[in-house]
């Protein structure tokens, strides 16, 4: 089964509408929730306008400011309340300078605001991968085995023709060994995909994607349940300040509006489906 999840649902209204254009053109099946954005509700109305779209919580700790109280989560934020940058977050993991008692608080938080907003999320993902920590799987992994969700596991592709730069595979030998670590820990506990990829897997990303970058990825793809992670959106401009992959973000909408990936999904045999199915 393939899931084509969209991330980043609630990030802007431009995230938003791309995310259900692609979802109505059949290209994604399902997308992850940040509930402490600017355009949360906006995403939660069409969300339950469109309920075949599989939705799950995108778990956040590095943009904008927790679900929780400031001061209860003390380690998570700088001195204005905001959360940390992806690395700055991650460096302060690795010295043990965060309370992993706060990442639970924060967590749960974000759980209780999507199903306060209406939304039963069928499995969680974290922003940035900030999950693949163990302090954040652990956290993550206990939650879903309480709630009996499924959780995405961020999977390094085996990806033969990869030209990614010396730092990224850097990070990726990194990231095995933390996977390998939540694995072994959480293995017939939780329900997780048993691959994962996008368009990040190419290495140098092209300017422009067509279906053979997509049949790539997707050939590369073990067996069982695999999830391509997407991040369409309409508007780069609207992304600045927010992510680096604006322009990579508009470019994987145009492709997703058209009919190219439905009929790679279909010639190659997959199943499209969500977390639902797990």
């Amino acid at each position: 089964m393939l899931i084509v999840n969209a991330d980043d649902f609630g990030l802007t209204h431009s995230v938003n509408e791309a995310i259900v254009e692609t979802f109505e053109k059949g290209s994604v099946s399902s997308t992850t929730l940040m509930v402490n954005t600017g355009a949360t509700d906006d995403a939660v109305n069409k969300a339950k306008r469109h309920p075949n779209l599989g939705v799950g919580l995108h778990f956040n700790l590095t943009l904008g400011q927790p679900v929780s109280d400031i001061n209860s989560v003390r380690t998570l934020v700088d001195a204005s309340g905001d959360f940390y940058s992806r690395g700055e977050i991650a460096r302060r993991i690795l010295l043990r300078r965060i309370n992993r008692m706060e990442i639970e608080r924060e967590l749960l938080a974000q759980f209780e605001r999507i199903k306060g907003l209406g939304l039963r999320p069928t499995h969680i993902d974290s922003h940035q991968h900030v999950h693949a920590f163990p302090w954040c799987f652990d956290a993550i992994a206990s939650l879903c085995n309480r709630e009996q969700l499924p959780m995405r596991m961020p999977w390094v592709l085996k990806f033969g023709s990869n030209t990614a730069p010396i730092a990224r595979k850097v990070r990726q030998q990194f990231l095995r060994r933390m996977l390998s670590r939540n694995q072994r820990v959480w293995d017939g506990l939780v329900r997780w995909n048993d691959g994962f990829g996008s368009v990040f897997d190419l290495g140098t990303i092209p300017e422009y994607l067509a279906t053979d970058h997509y049949r790539a990825i997707l050939e590369s793809s073990p067996a069982g349940i695999f999830e391509l992670m997407v991040h369409p959106a309409r508007e780069a401009g609207e992304l600045e300040g927010l992510t680096q992959i604006g322009r990579v973000s508009e470019n994987e909408w145009r492709f997703l509006c058209s009919d190219c990936l439905p009929a790679l999904i279909s010639e190659l045999g997959f199943t499209l489906g969500s977390y639902r199915s797990l």
